[in-house]
C-alpha cells in the first residue's frame, strides 16, 4: 500500500510484531513513503529494535535479534553502559558510543533541540532507514556534533 501524507505509520508499514521485541520481524515499505525525516527514521529504527517511542527511562540495551541490522545492533558500550534509549535509535555505532561515554560533557537537551529544531540529517528516499548511507548530515550540525562520529 502507497502511503498519503495523511495515512498513519501503520498503513506505510507491514509490521507483523511477534511476541517478544527483540525477536520481532519487521517488513517496512519504506520505499513507498513519502519524504523521509530524521523524525521517521528514528521512529522506525526503534520500532525495529522494539523500543518503545515514548521510553525515557535509562537503561542498558538489549542484545538484538539476528534480525536486526547490523548498523542496529547494540556495541559493548550500549549492552554494559545505562543510557538513554532514544541513544539506540541512530544507525552510527561509533555516535552511539561517543553519546554515552561523553554523556557528562554533553548538554542532551542541546543535542535534541538541534537535532529536531535545525537541519540535522537528511534522509535518502528509497533506503532504509537503518542504513547509514540514507543519511546526510547537514553543514551546521556536523559543525557543532561532527565531533560524534569520529
Amino acid at each position: 500500500m502507497a502511503c498519503s501524507l495523511t495515512a498513519p505509520l501503520t498503513a506505510c508499514t507491514s509490521l507483523p510484531f511477534q511476541q517478544s521485541p527483540s525477536t520481532q520481524v519487521l517488513n517496512l515499505s519504506y520505499e513507498l513513503c513519502p519524504l523521509p525525516t530524521v523524525f521517521s527514521a528514528l521512529y522506525i529504527n526503534g520500532a525495529v529494535l522494539g523500543l518503545r517511542s515514548c521510553s525515557a527511562v535509562p537503561a542498558l540495551s538489549s542484545p538484538a535479534s539476528p534480525n536486526v541490522p547490523q548498523s542496529l545492533q547494540p556495541t559493548p558500550t550500549q549492552l554494559l553502559t545505562i543510557h538513554q534509549p532514544a541513544i539506540d535509535r541512530f544507525p552510527f555505532a561509533k555516535m552511539r558510543d561517543n553519546l554515552i561515554t561523553m554523556c557528562a560533557a554533553i548538554d542532551d537537551e542541546d543535542f535534541t533541540r538541534d537535532l529536531f529544531t535545525m537541519p540535522s540529517f537528511n534522509i535518502t528516499p528509497g533506503l532504509a532507514a537503518w542504513d547509514p548511507k540514507a543519511w546526510r548530515i547537514e553543514r551546521y550540525f556536523a559543525a557543532k556534533w561532527g565531533f560524534l562520529f569520529w
